[in-house]
C-alpha cells in the first residue's frame, strides 16, 4: 500500500525565495525517482513556508531517496535555509 508523506520546511528570514526555488529545482529529481507517484510542492510567501505532497509506493523507496538525499549533501544545504528543522508526517494512504 501507498503511504503519504507530507514535509514542512520553514525558512529563515529573508531565505524563502531561495528555499522555493531550491525546491523547484530538486523536485524533479525526486519525482523521477523509483517509487515516487506523485511529488507536489506549495509555499506560503507570508509564512515563509514550504508543503511538500509525497506519495510513494511504499516507506523504503521514500527511505532510499532521503539517503540519497543525504549521501548527495542536499539535506545539509536545506538544512541552512531553515529556522527549524523538517517536519515530516507519514500517513498510510486511504483513497
Amino acid at each position: 500500500m501507498s503511504v503519504t508523506v507530507v514535509l514542512t520546511l520553514k525558512a529563515k528570514p529573508g531565505t524563502y525565495a531561495g528555499l522555493a526555488a531550491t525546491m523547484a529545482a530538486i523536485l524533479p529529481d525526486t519525482a523521477a525517482r523509483d517509487g515516487a507517484e506523485l511529488i507536489r510542492a506549495a509555499g506560503d510567501p507570508e509564512t515563509e513556508t514550504v508543503t511538500v505532497y509525497e506519495i510513494w509506493d511504499r516507506i523504503e523507496s521514500q527511505q532510499s531517496y532521503l539517503a540519497w538525499r543525504a549521501e548527495r549533501g542536499d539535506l545539509e544545504t536545506l538544512g541552512g535555509m531553515l529556522r527549524e528543522p523538517p517536519k515530516f508526517e507519514t500517513l498510510a494512504t486511504i483513497f
